[in-house]
């Protein structure tokens, strides 16, 4: 998760477009205009402004008296993002996933709105998040179920490249036609343009040379290898020009050293894993809770919503199990879940597995080999992973100047050393 500054909320409260320039942007794109616009604030997001609009009634437009929803996007990741948004609902679409039809979208944020934005079809059902504490048990059994059918359709789904990548996706026109092709890694945890502009660019550090290209990884990649060896040099060029992550400068060696067998085909180990099947690209949602998922009172999913930061990446990451955020959310959840519904989804993980062998051992094999990283990280790979991963956290903390900070230059640090050291780079 990214860890936001309050700020970053404040767009959601302001109003970006007035009914006016709605209207014309309707009228611009279906041909029809809105006759109501509402956005409640219970629904607003931390990355858009949000507009529920109903259709005028319309003999010339499909769309006519039907209900829609329009996100613009507050300045943070551009371009990227909702591009990866629109191709990633044509493929899953494609593949039979309940999702939202994209009606038109600007990911261009030089647009005559100044923002970019998109619009899809609005489903009638209500969310999960709202509803799961009064399904019957049956009701979320089947949930369940199509969790698993859901699962094993992304699983196999045929991703450019063969899933050789890590990164997102994007639509091209290619020869006269519309083309899905891999696209710039894209995560939360990317330095955002409010971040650059807050934490870089202001007074008292003044790095206004800095930008999205030189704080974060800007394409694709083929490998695992050469997506961690991506982020580590965005991370050597941080600590490097950061004052206030000084207390990282005994790192910049080790990780240079590090940085050079990543590029360094002839180690045993870094081939191996540059060439490891299991570590081939698959595409995730990466945010799948009850929120996201709207559905009816028999469980029927009829809607998969918030695909904006979903991308192609390992199965060893927790994100790939999609009854693990549900569970997390239940517990969450107000008013508490009854015990006896608690039980019902403290047994989904397990019955997920059953299911899962049931209905397609093949993809129960493989995902169950690809999401044990000691199976396919070993010994340096796990290491390079928790490189990555505490080495990220230290400097999340130590340019903001807040959140765990102590941790940041403890426990997070020194875990970075050992394993560098462990990968004989001290």
């Amino acid at each position: 998760m990214a860890m936001l500054h309050p700020s970053d909320s404040t767009f959601a409260q302001t109003d970006p477009l007035s009914p006016s320039l709605i209207s014309s942007l309707f009228e611009s794109s279906l041909g029809v205009s809105p006759a109501n616009i509402e956005s409640p604030t219970s629904s607003q997001g931390l990355y858009h402004k949000v507009y529920f609009i109903t259709l005028a009634e319309s003999a010339h437009s499909r769309w006519s008296g039907k209900d829609v929803v329009l996100r613009v996007a507050r300045k943070a990741i551009e371009k990227i993002k909702i591009e990866n948004e629109v191709a990633v609902i044509n493929v899953v679409r494609n593949a039979g996933l309940p999702v939202p039809e994209v009606l038109f979208y600007s990911s261009d944020p030089a647009n005559d709105l100044g923002f970019e934005y998109i619009c899809v079809e609005k489903s009638p059902y209500p969310s999960l998040q709202d509803t799961w504490m009064s399904l019957s048990p049956e009701a979320l059994d089947n949930v369940l179920n199509q969790f698993v059918d859901f699962f094993i359709r992304m699983f196999t789904l045929e991703l450019p490249r063969g899933g050789q990548f890590y990164g997102s996706l994007r639509v091209t026109e290619m020869e006269g036609r519309r083309e899905v092709v891999p696209g710039p890694v894209l995560e939360e945890t990317l330095w955002q343009l409010p971040d650059i502009l807050r934490y870089y660019h202001a007074a008292p550090y003044n790095l206004t040379r800095e930008s999205f290209a030189t704080l974060n990884p800007c394409r694709w990649y083929p490998s695992w290898v050469a997506y961690i060896s991506a982020f580590l040099k965005c991370y050597y060029h941080v600590i490097l020009v950061h004052p206030s992550v000084s207390f990282l400068s005994c790192l910049l060696g080790p990780l240079q050293r590090l940085i050079e067998k990543l590029d360094n085909r002839e180690i045993d180990w870094v081939r191996r894993l540059r060439d490891e099947k299991g570590l081939q690209g698959r595409l995730w949602h990466r945010d799948l809770h009850f929120g996201n998922l709207l559905a009816d009172e028999e469980g029927n999913i009829r809607a998969i919503i918030d695909w904006e930061f979903s991308g192609v990446g390992p199965s060893f990451h927790k994100t790939s199990s999609p009854v693990r955020n549900c569970i997390s959310f239940a517990y969450s959840s107000e008013p508490t879940p009854s015990a006896d519904k608690l039980r019902l989804l403290d047994g989904w993980p397990e019955q997920f597995l059953s299911r899962l062998k049931a209905a397609s051992p093949s993809v129960y094999y493989q995902w169950i080999w690809e999401s044990d990283p000691e199976q396919v990280l070993g010994r340096e790979g796990k290491a390079l992973s928790d490189v990555r991963e505490y080495l990220r956290s230290c400097l999340e903390v130590g340019v903001r100047q807040w959140g765990n900070i102590e941790a940041g230059k403890g426990a997070w640090k020194d875990m970075v050393e050992s394993r560098l050291r462990e990968l004989e780079c001290w």
